[in-house]
């Protein structure tokens, strides 16, 4: 029987093809520094190097491109834009030809890194990186793009062309040559799923299982796969049963796809609260400090003990807390809660299921969050206990952000991850200052000013330096010597403050508008995102 192979290209010659456009010689041996060794490039081997991105633009379009394909093309793309820019001598900006270096390569090391990463216990992007052989600069300068200030433009040149040699090395020069290898194996998979569909569909094992049995049974199976072979089944078979167990099938693994928070409703957070709902059922914050400043906050109804984890990036940090609470019963854990998908904030789903037994906990999250079984519209939500939880969209630092808003009777708090810390805000990684000042400006100044904010990350101290640069108001300063007094400052401020003392939510401020030489809301916002990452705050003098 045939058995089809999906890919985004047509055959094993063009993939070979491409890698040839980008790598017209092979790269040097991982050992060599590439940034001594002499880039000899042409006009013509240029050319081929940009029909390799539009080809390898394409495959994305079609889904299934391998990730160390689509890093290539995008590094590859900032190294001819650079290059462009140089021989043209049209400069958009220093920061702008960075920014595309910093995207591609935190792009290529979070992405690698991800699909490398332990299913049993979650591991460190050092840990990782040291098994596969990626250089630990790597992962430096990925966190370094990421969270700090962007690295200069050297770096990242050299940084691109060291991460190409080693994709090289790592995955294109281990392709082979033959289809007859490669095509054999990449069909068995199917095969052996289809088998063993056509051996429970065919008997009596669908009847006598229980719907916990052959769930835990069908998950060992990719859901792609096995809808594609119940397809294959539904189509060939002339046994009319089994075309309609086959079609029964697909249709209950496409209901089970729909996952709603067991024990909590799905509301519409817009509508009013019941009177019932309004009583004053004090909710509880529970919050510390993981690797790397983050932060994951437990919110628990003090009254059903339901509880929700937001952002819990460090499971071996996280897990032996929620372990602890669930056995003593303090919480009944109803789901982990995403802000948006970056490793630093959902990398931890999958082991905390792992950990607390918990296969099936729901994932609140956006569409592109790790694992996630659950996105609530803009403005829909959830209810942990008493306590109601809507989802905000404030799409920029990633397009899949969310905010969420919990009110419990007059207690109020946002969760803002990425996208609203204390006196800052977050990269627009990917997206505009329109979109931001929409989040901030818009979105999250809509709600009532008692809302206490809860970020993702401790930056207050850094923020607040390159706040006072641009307005030397009094809520700057009372923020300053706050952060300088404490530690920690999550849960200590509310909207009502950011309003104050937070300069990118004061982008009408005469002040502000006059240190950035914008009027209009959103340049202003864009100018302060520019002036923000290329701050050097003054250095203190010792006496």
């Amino acid at each position: 029987m045939v058995q089809y192979i999906h890919t985004p290209w047509r055959d094993r010659s063009e993939l070979l093809n491409v890698r040839q456009q980008f790598y017209p010689s092979p790269p040097p041996p991982p050992l060599t520094d590439v940034t001594t060794t002499a880039t000899i490039t042409t006009e013509a081997a240029e050319a081929e190097q940009r029909s390799a991105v539009s080809r390898v633009s394409m495959w994305m379009q079609r889904g299934g491109c391998p990730h160390l394909v689509e890093s290539t093309a995008l590094l590859t793309a900032a190294i001819l834009s650079d290059l462009h820019e140089t021989r043209t001598g049209v400069h958009s900006s220093s920061y702008a030809i960075r920014a595309a270096y910093s995207a591609a390569f935190s792009r290529f090391v979070t992405g690698l890194l991800d699909s490398q990463q332990d299913k049993q216990r979650k591991l460190s992007m050092y840990s990782v990186a040291k098994t596969i052989g990626l250089p630990a600069t790597f992962v430096e300068l990925r966190h370094q793009a990421t969270h700090e200030q962007l690295p200069s433009l050297l770096k990242l040149r050299a940084a691109a062309k060291k991460a190409l040699a080693w994709i090289w090395h790592f995955y294109w020069e281990t392709l082979p040559t033959s289809q007859d290898a490669s095509t054999a194996a990449a069909a068995e998979k199917p095969t052996a799923c289809r088998d063993f569909l056509l051996e429970y569909l065919g008997g009596e094992e669908q009847n006598n299982m229980s719907k916990k049995s052959w769930q835990k049974k069908l998950r060992q199976w990719d859901e792609t796969l096995l809808l594609q072979a119940l397809a294959e089944i539904s189509e060939s078979s002339e046994d009319p049963r089994l075309v309609l167990r086959s079609l029964q099938l697909s249709r209950a693994m496409l209901d089970e796809s729909s996952v709603v928070l067991p024990g909590a409703e799905m509301v519409d957070a817009r509508q009013p609260r019941s009177a019932q709902e309004r009583e004053a059922v004090r909710a509880e914050v529970e919050k510390w400090t993981g690797s790397h400043d983050n932060y994951a906050y437990l919110l628990v109804d003090d009254q059903s003990k339901d509880a929700v984890i937001v952002d819990p990036a460090h499971a071996e940090e996280v897990s032996p807390v929620l372990q602890q609470a669930i056995s003593s019963g303090k919480i009944n854990l109803k789901a982990i809660v995403n802000t948006h998908h970056h490793w630093d904030h959902a990398g931890g789903n999958k082991q905390i299921r792992s950990d607390l037994g918990t296969p099936d906990l729901p994932i609140i999250g956006g569409k592109d969050c790790d694992s996630v079984t659950q996105t609530p519209s803009n403005g829909e939500g959830f209810k942990v206990g008493s306590i109601a939880v809507k989802g905000l969209y404030t799409p920029c630092h990633t397009q899949d952000s969310i905010c969420w808003f919990a009110q419990d009777g007059d207690e109020k708090a946002v969760f803002t991850g990425d996208t609203l810390f204390h006196g800052g805000c977050g990269r627009f990684f990917e997206g505009t200052a329109a979109e931001m000042h929409t989040a901030l400006n818009k979105t999250l100044a809509a709600l009532p000013d008692d809302t206490k904010v809860y970020p993702g990350h401790e930056y207050t101290k850094s923020n607040v330096k390159f706040g006072l640069s641009v307005l030397q108001s009094e809520a700057v300063k009372k923020l300053q010597s706050f952060a300088d007094a404490n530690k920690e400052t999550q849960g200590k401020f509310t909207i009502g403050d950011e309003k104050q003392h937070n300069v990118f939510m004061r982008v009408e401020d005469p002040e502000i508008q006059k240190a950035t030489g914008r009027t209009d809301p959103v340049e202003v916002m864009a100018k302060l995102r520019v002036l923000k990452n290329n701050f050097k705050p003054p250095a203190e003098s010792k006496i």
